[in-house]
């Protein structure tokens, strides 16, 4: 039934043969540890244009400007009747004049709105859209349309990883629109893609005001840029940002505690990680390994147009991330 969230196991991604359509909703909540408030995703700082993640954030807007330019093709009235069923036509209203771009951009603009004010429903109304637009689209994802691998890149940069199972109609529901007898159809499901215990959010704001707090301002404007782009969903500046601050941060740190002094011709982040890791503060086998690793993952292709993902960036942001507040923690400020 299109808006009734089931109370079987979760669905999973599996391969089955072409021709199946219809479906009905399944929608993998947040786990328990990370409730809509906590996703992983960015808008920005009022006043100032910087990236910062939100304490409650949703769907962006590529995200919801894709899915209000394929599902306009359906009729006024289906729509208004999907969005009353995922209970996203409260969050807006229009005229009788409206085009159908207008009627779903109200409503969906206004749920996202009210889900960045902390409203965990008009969430929650979000990802049942989403969900009863692949139903009643009747979205074969192994014959997907065209716009289905862009759908699943832009649900994977808001943190959900969209996922499904086939199965077959014995009954005809009488409440569901879409529902066929002896017919397969297609379950879909979204599921969170950070772990619920480790939030990101915070850690963000919390990496933001150190570097405000230390003065490393080129560092903190390389990453608001990063942040930005990744809510954006342009993965490959997101990745360059993250890169280039990543260089500076380590640059500062070395020339703050070590002899390093900044290459007039270059910039210089191998060469700073390398005096850091021959500090008592950061041996080999005390973290030092593993940030090489990252500095040199941080010159692979993913920074380049066409290479990157949302899944890659958004390791990328996550690891960039922790290793920062390590380093700030293993180095402290210098009086």
């Amino acid at each position: 039934m299109i808006g009734r969230r089931p109370r079987s196991p979760r669905p999973q991604a599996v391969t089955s043969p072409a021709g199946s359509q219809g479906g009905t909703l399944a929608i993998s909540p947040p786990p328990a540890a990370q409730q809509p408030g906590e996703l992983l995703t960015a808008e920005r700082r009022r006043g100032t244009g910087h990236g910062r993640l939100s304490p409650v954030d949703t769907l962006q807007d590529p995200t919801l400007g894709l899915l209000i330019e394929v599902a306009s093709n359906w009729t006024a009235s289906t729509l208004k009747t999907v969005m009353m069923r995922a209970d996203v036509f409260r969050f807006g209203s229009t005229d009788d004049k409206a085009n159908k771009q207008e009627i779903l951009r109200a409503r969906l603009l206004g749920a996202q709105r009210a889900a960045r004010g902390g409203d965990a429903s008009a969430h929650r109304a979000l990802l049942d859209f989403v969900l009863q637009f692949l139903t009643g689209s009747r979205t074969d994802p192994e014959d997907p349309p065209p716009w289905f691998g862009e759908l699943r890149e832009a649900l994977l940069g808001d943190g959900y990883e969209l996922a499904w199972k086939h199965a077959v109609d014995d009954v005809v529901d009488a409440r569901n629109v879409f529902s066929r007898p002896h017919e397969t159809r297609v379950e879909y499901e979204l599921r969170p893609t950070d772990a619920g215990p480790v939030p990101l959010g915070p850690e963000i704001t919390a990496l933001e005001k150190e570097l405000e707090d230390r003065g490393y301002r080129v560092a903190l404007n390389h990453y608001h840029q990063a942040v930005d782009s990744f809510s954006q969903h342009r993965y490959e500046a997101s990745n360059s940002q993250l890169r280039a601050m990543f260089e500076d941060l380590l640059v500062q740190l070395a020339e703050a505690h070590t002899d390093f002094s900044k290459p007039s011709d270059q910039g210089g982040g191998g060469q700073a990680l390398g005096k850091l890791i021959g500090t008592p503060s950061l041996g080999p086998r005390a973290g030092g390994n593993l940030l090489q690793g990252l500095w040199q993952m941080s010159h692979s292709d993913g920074s380049h147009p066409g290479q990157s993902n949302a899944d890659e960036t958004r390791f990328r942001l996550q690891v960039v991330t922790a290793a920062a507040r390590l380093l700030l923690h293993r180095f402290p400020s210098v009086a």
